[in-house]
């Protein structure tokens, strides 16, 4: 059997965290963001000696991997460690341990050591962890409470904006319904909704124990069931046996005070075959919505609403006719923009994409999307890292920028930018590739130069303070840590020395990608200095931070670099952190002469 570690874990700062432990342990180590990925893996290496998994996991739940897993004849001596935030998926795991092969099995909320010792419990076939649930009643009382004191719950109609707001949800995700739930006491109750049956529409809620979003209040995390109907926790559910609830991805309305008051949730009666990058864009809604329903405050509204005046309606629009329209208004651009439609089918693309690109215009009309992807990531000095990013912004589509460093036909630095529209067939793509050395308007530029490093493509110091500051408040009232890592290229003095600026400027862009790579949504990665860089990982604890720091170093051949990570401690001021941090990073720099340098 192949001596490695599989960690099947849709975040990447909790995956790295988890694979560090693993390789601490003497093992090769790989992730998966999702179960599918993982049933890949396995069919391309064999059995793991180690799986690391969520239960929550998109495509293809946790359950359903494991029970596939010791289905294949070369997976018996597999060790399998669980690790998730949701109490009753944990204890129904519990029952099946046996079953299923469970060796160790821990709550997402366990600290570094307890995961270090299910990791060498689980290796060791020894088992590790427990049934307990760990909701308290103080939580209960208190998000109860909040909910009573914003007064969401009331007699009228749903709003109309919240309503649409569903509504736009559900096509976004291409899904018959959505729901704003808030989670009571002994129900779950819509606050919005679309596409229901007439009965629950009319009753506007359900007893708790039916509801998917209790789990999703409970663990506190963005929860995903792929096929509801085999799920051993939720296929024996009435919305489940009645053809309600085939699948179910929900993500948790949290307010500033960390209490959680109910979920933002799309729901099919066929399985979901959301991506790991589809629930990030969820949970990002979610966090929108529980934010305006905490600092929006409305007088009640009055009953009657006056009808919206009638007009005639206009003649429906096809999605080829849709996007049709676009396309002409795409070639007038100056600026490179390509356009996908719905399932990545082939794009549409002006002149000044094919320029940037060094293509022919009639060849890049005709490439599919892939193939686009592909060439893209050809042009630049790491073909297949960059094209694991370029899948990663097609899959998620919906907003995502990312930072290229292409080397041909000339060295210059990009920014990809995907931006999710609404057509008849589906959600189709705008992209859009700005070349940071373009500007003629003075003033723009030197905004520009104070906010975005020329050399690297990254935010500022500048920027990296207030964005900085905004992330630790934003994490303070969510109760999740934040962790910084500084990196210093120590040899930079050295290289512009002995081989010139130019490969210093290049080991400088080198590191930014790698630094930005290592740093996705929330997260971020700053030029701190002419040589140091920091990286800003909210969410991330200690344990993280620490492997994330780890990554920078894994490549052989790089230039000589040196970086610690702190962890924002309690209530401390975002400057005092940085203090530390640099008064860190000083104290492992070596004591050498840096030679010359640039800014």
């Amino acid at each position: 059997m192949p001596r490695y570690a599989l960690i099947a874990e849709p975040d990447r700062h909790r995956a790295a965290a988890l694979l560090a432990l693993a390789q601490q342990e003497g093992l090769e180590g790989t992730t998966a963001r999702d179960g599918a990925e993982a049933q890949e893996l396995v069919r391309q290496r064999g059995a793991p000696t180690l799986l690391v998994t969520d239960l929550a996991l998109p495509r293809v739940d946790g359950f359903a991997l494991l029970a596939w897993l010791r289905g294949r004849p070369d997976a018996s001596g597999t060790a399998v460690m669980v690790v998730t935030a949701f109490d009753e998926l944990r204890v129904r795991a519990w029952q099946l341990k046996d079953a299923l092969g469970i060796h160790a099995l821990l709550s997402r909320r366990a600290g570094p050591e307890a995961m270090r010792d299910g990791v060498r419990r689980a290796l060791a076939g020894q088992l590790a962890g427990s049934m307990l649930m760990e909701s308290t009643g103080d939580d209960e009382k208190r998000r109860l409470a909040r909910i009573d004191e914003l007064e969401l719950v009331d007699a009228g109609p749903p709003e109309a904006e919240l309503q649409e707001l569903v509504a736009e949800v559900a096509q976004a995700f291409g899904v018959p319904v959505a729901l704003l739930t808030l989670v009571l006491g002994d129900r779950q109750w819509f606050k919005a909704h679309v596409g229901l049956p007439a009965a629950l529409a009319k009753e506007r809620g359900t007893p708790r124990d039916w509801a998917f979003c209790h789990h999703v209040v409970q663990g506190r995390e963005a929860m995903v069931v792929p096929d509801a109907t085999r799920h051993p926790v939720f296929r024996d559910n009435p919305l489940v046996r009645d053809g309600i609830v085939g699948s179910y991805a929900g993500a948790p309305l949290v307010t500033a005070t960390g209490d959680v008051l109910g979920s933002l949730c799309v729901i099919d009666t066929r399985p979901l075959m959301l991506g790991p990058e589809d629930l990030a864009a969820l949970r990002e809604l979610a966090n929108r919505v529980a934010e305006n329903l905490e600092h929006t405050t409305v007088p009640k509204r009055p009953r009657h609403v006056p009808a919206r005046v009638q007009r005639a309606p206009e003649p429906a629009l096809t999605e080829a006719a849709a996007l049709a329209l676009v396309r002409e208004a795409v070639s007038a651009l100056d600026v490179p923009v390509l356009v996908v439609a719905p399932g990545r089918k082939p794009f549409a693309a002006n002149a000044a994409l094919a320029e940037l690109l060094g293509l022919p215009e009639d060849r890049l009309s005709g490439m599919a999307f892939d193939s686009l992807c592909q060439h893209v990531a050809n042009l630049t000095a790491d073909p297949g890292g960059t094209l694991r990013q370029l899948d990663l912004a097609a899959e998620a589509s919906r907003g995502l920028h990312l930072t290229l460093s292409l080397e041909r036909p000339r060295p210059r630095v990009v920014r990809w930018v995907a931006r999710p529209f609404l057509v008849p067939g589906g959600v189709a793509q705008l992209l859009s590739l700005l070349d940071l050395g373009i500007g003629s308007d003075l003033m723009g530029t030197r905004e520009r130069l104070l906010r975005q490093d020329a050399l690297t493509g990254l935010d500022t110091r500048r920027v990296g303070e207030e964005r900085l500051a905004k992330e630790i408040g934003r994490c303070r009232r969510e109760g999740l840590p934040v962790s910084l890592v500084l990196v210093d290229l120590v040899e930079l003095g050295a290289l512009n020395r002995t081989r010139g600026f130019d490969a210093g400027d290049g080991a400088l862009r080198e590191l930014a990608r790698r630094a930005e790579a290592l740093c996705p949504p929330p997260g971020f990665a700053v030029r701190w200095t002419g040589d140091t860089f920091l990286l800003a990982l909210p969410g991330a604890d200690a344990v993280v931070a620490e492997a994330v720091r780890q990554q920078l170093h894994d490549r052989p051949g790089q230039p000589g670099c040196v970086s610690i990570a702190v962890t924002v401690q309690g209530e401390e001021d975002p400057h005092d952190t940085l203090a530390r941090a640099r008064a860190a990073l000083a104290r492992v720099k070596p004591d050498r002469n840096p030679g010359p340098s640039r800014d």
